[in-house]
C-alpha cells in the first residue's frame, strides 16, 4: 500500500522529502573518492534532475514577478552567495587541498562557469532556472488548450533537447575560457526547467494514475529495466551517436526519476529522512569540507588505500562513509536553523 500524501506540520510532503534525502545523499557520495564507476552509472542520470522535479512539484506561485524574484533571492541567491563565498575565504585559510589565489576564485565564483570554481553551482542552477520558469508556468495556466500539458511539456523537451546539441556540438575553444558551458548556467537552465515542468505537470494532471501502478510487482520491473539499460551500456561500452546518445539519457533519466519516486512514496518516512531533506541546501553547502576533512585523515591509514583498490570494498565503504557524514552535518545544520534561520531565507523560530 502507498504512503498517504499526508504532509507533516511543518506543512511538508513527506515523500517529496524522502526523494530529496535519497538524492542529497548521492551527490554527497559521487564527490568522494571512494566511489567507483560502477555506482555513479546506476544515479548519475537521475540525481539533480530530481531536485528540479521536486521544485516544480511543489511550485505554487500567486505572487507578483517583483516579490517571487525577491522571494527566490532570500531563499536562493543569498545561501549561495554567503555559503560559495565562505567556503572561498575557508579554503584560503584551513584546506585540505591545492587552491588558486582568492580573487581569481571570486571572480570565478561570480562568473558561475560549470566547472571552473563555480562555487555551489547547483544553487546557483536552481536560481536561475526559476525565472524563466515563473513565465513559462504563468503562460502555460492562462492557456485554454485542452492538451495544453503535452504541448508545453513538448516545448520543454524541444528547447532541452537543443541545449543539449549545444553542448555537444559547440567547439570549446571559440569561448575564451575553453569550454562550451554558458555563465550562470545558461546552457542548462532549459534541461532543468524541462524536469521542473514534469514535476509540475506530474502533481496536477498524472500522479494519481502513476500511483494506480506503483506495486510491488512493477516496482521490480522498472528497477530491473533501469538496471539493465544502465549496465548492459555501461559494461559493453557501445558508442552512440549524438541523437541517440541524447535520448538514451532522457530514457534513462526519466526512468530513474519514476524509479525513486515509487521507492520514495512507499518507504516509511522518518525524522532522520525529513530532517536531511529540508535541509538538502545546508547539506550541499556544507558536506565539501567535512568530506574533505575524513578523506585527509583516511589516506593516513593503508587499509584505506587497500580499499580504493577494489571496486566492490570502494563502494560499500563509500556507501558509508556518506551515511556518516550525513549524520555528523545533523549538528551544524541544526544550529544554522535554530540560530542563523536568515541564512538560508527563513525565519528564526520561537522557543
Amino acid at each position: 500500500m502507498l504512503n498517504p500524501l499526508y504532509k507533516n506540520m511543518n506543512n511538508r510532503i513527506e515523500w517529496i522529502d524522502t526523494v530529496k534525502y535519497i538524492c542529497i545523499m548521492f551527490v554527497m557520495l559521487t564527490h568522494l573518492e571512494s566511489c567507483t564507476e560502477e555506482l555513479r552509472t546506476f544515479f548519475n542520470p537521475f540525481f539533480l534532475m530530481l531536485f528540479f522535479f521536486c521544485s516544480g512539484y511543489v511550485y505554487k506561485n500567486n505572487r507578483s514577478f517583483k516579490a517571487f524574484i525577491l522571494k527566490k533571492i532570500r531563499q536562493l541567491f543569498v545561501p549561495w552567495l554567503v555559503f560559495s563565498c565562505l567556503n572561498i575565504f575557508l579554503a584560503q585559510i584551513l584546506s585540505f587541498n591545492k587552491h588558486s589565489d582568492l580573487f581569481e576564485e571570486l571572480k570565478w565564483n561570480f562568473l558561475q562557469i560549470r566547472g571552473l570554481n563555480d562555487g555551489l553551482w547547483f544553487i546557483a542552477a536552481l536560481f536561475i532556472t526559476y525565472i524563466p520558469f515563473y513565465f513559462y508556468v504563468k503562460k502555460y495556466e492562462e492557456s485554454k488548450n485542452k492538451y495544453k500539458h503535452i504541448i508545453f511539456v513538448c516545448i520543454s523537451l524541444i528547447f532541452s533537447f537543443i541545449s543539449i546539441l549545444y553542448t555537444k556540438l559547440m567547439p570549446a575553444e571559440l569561448l575564451p575560457w575553453g569550454s562550451v558551458n554558458l555563465p550562470w548556467h545558461m546552457e542548462y537552465v532549459f534541461q532543468a526547467m524541462l524536469f521542473m515542468f514534469i514535476g509540475y505537470i506530474f502533481k496536477n494532471k498524472i500522479e494519481n494514475k502513476i500511483d494506480l501502478y506503483n506495486t510491488g510487482k512493477n516496482r521490480f520491473i522498472l528497477m530491473l529495466v533501469y538496471v539493465i539499460i544502465r549496465y548492459a551500456v555501461y559494461f559493453s561500452g557501445v558508442h552512440f551517436s549524438v541523437i541517440i546518445e541524447i535520448i538514451y539519457s532522457y530514457l534513462s533519466q526519466l526512468f530513474g526519476c519514476l524509479l525513486i519516486i515509487d521507492f520514495s512514496k512507499v518507504i516509511k518516512s522518518n525524522k532522520y529522512f525529513n530532517f536531511v531533506g529540508q535541509n538538502t541546501l545546508l547539506y550541499f553547502a556544507l558536506h565539501g569540507k567535512f568530506y574533505s576533512l575524513f578523506q585527509t585523515i583516511l589516506k593516513n591509514f593503508d587499509i584505506y588505500n587497500m580499499i580504493l583498490k577494489n571496486t566492490i570494498y570502494s563502494s560499500i565503504f563509500a556507501i558509508f562513509l556518506t551515511v556518516i557524514l550525513s549524520l555528523v552535518l545533523i549538528l551544524p545544520v541544526y544550529i544554522i536553523n535554530r540560530y542563523f534561520p536568515f541564512l538560508i531565507g527563513r525565519k528564526k523560530k520561537d522557543n
